[in-house]
C-alpha cells in the first residue's frame, strides 16, 4: 500500500461500522485482533491466502461462542464490520474457510492435505521471501490436521516441511493460540457467573418488590 491505514484509521472505522458496546472480554480480543490483522494486511508484501482465512476464522468463532446477545445476527455483523475495517472482503473470507474447511475434513491423510497447491504455493513464496506470515497461518495448519483428524507431531512437521514456514513458527504461533484459547475460557467463564449473579439479584429484587406491592394493596383494601 502506497498509504497504508494506521492503526487508529481501522480501530475508527470498526467503531464507525459497529456503534455498540461489546462486553469487556470480547471487547480487548477484538481489539488485539484487529491491530494484530491491521500489520498483516497493510504490509507491502500482502497477499490473501485460503489458510489465514480459515485460521482467523477459527479463531473468531471460538471467540464468539456463547456471546451474550438478543440479537441473532450480532456475531456475523461483528464480523464483517472487522473485516471492512480492514479493507477486506468478509464473505469471501467466510468461504475461503468453508472451502478449506470442507476439503481437510474430506482427507484421509496428511499426503492428502499437503498435495493441496497451496502448499506448494506458500513455499514458493517463503522461498522468494514475499509470503506474509502470521499466526493465523499456523492456526490454519493445525485447524486442517483437527478436521481431518491428523493432529501428530509428525503430520505438523509435514505440514512446515510443505509450506516452508518453520516448525519453530508454527509451535511457537500454536502455543500462544491455545493459552488465548484457555485465558478466553476461563473469562467466559467468569462472565457467565457474574451475569448469572445478576440475573438471580435481579429476581430477587423483583419478587421483594412484588410482595411489597402485594402487601400494599392488601393494606389499603382493609
Amino acid at each position: 500500500m502506497a498509504n497504508p491505514a494506521t492503526v487508529a484509521d481501522t480501530k475508527a472505522k470498526f467503531t464507525k461500522g459497529y456503534p455498540y458496546p461489546l462486553p469487556s472480554i470480547w471487547a480487548t480480543v477484538l481489539q488485539e485482533l484487529l491491530v494484530g490483522m491491521h500489520f498483516t494486511v497493510t504490509s507491502s508484501k500482502y497477499q490473501h491466502e485460503e489458510m489465514r482465512s480459515l485460521g482467523f476464522v477459527s479463531v473468531f468463532d471460538q471467540l464468539f461462542e456463547g456471546y451474550p446477545t438478543e440479537d441473532p445476527n450480532a456475531k456475523e455483523k461483528i464480523f464483517s464490520t472487522f473485516m471492512e475495517a480492514l479493507g477486506e472482503d468478509s464473505k469471501k473470507w467466510r468461504a475461503d474457510a468453508e472451502k478449506l474447511s470442507a476439503f481437510a475434513t474430506e482427507q484421509t491423510s496428511i499426503d492428502g492435505i499437503i498435495a493441496n497447491p497451496m502448499f506448494a504455493s506458500m513455499k514458493s513464496k517463503v522461498e522468494s521471501k514475499s509470503l506474509v506470515y502470521d499466526k493465523f497461518i499456523a492456526i490454519g495448519f493445525f485447524r486442517a490436521l483437527e478436521m481431518s483428524k491428523q493432529t501428530s507431531p509428525e503430520n505438523l512437521k509435514k505440514i512446515s516441511e510443505a509450506s516452508g514456514v518453520t516448525l519453530e513458527k508454527i509451535n511457537g504461533d500454536l502455543g500462544l493460540y491455545k493459552s488465548v484459547l484457555s485465558r478466553m475460557n476461563a473469562a467466559k467463564e467468569l462472565q457467565a457467573e457474574v451475569l448469572e449473579r445478576e440475573r438471580r439479584k435481579t429476581a430477587e429484587r423483583m419478587e421483594k418488590k412484588a410482595a411489597k406491592d402485594a402487601k400494599e394493596v392488601a393494606e389499603t383494601s382493609d
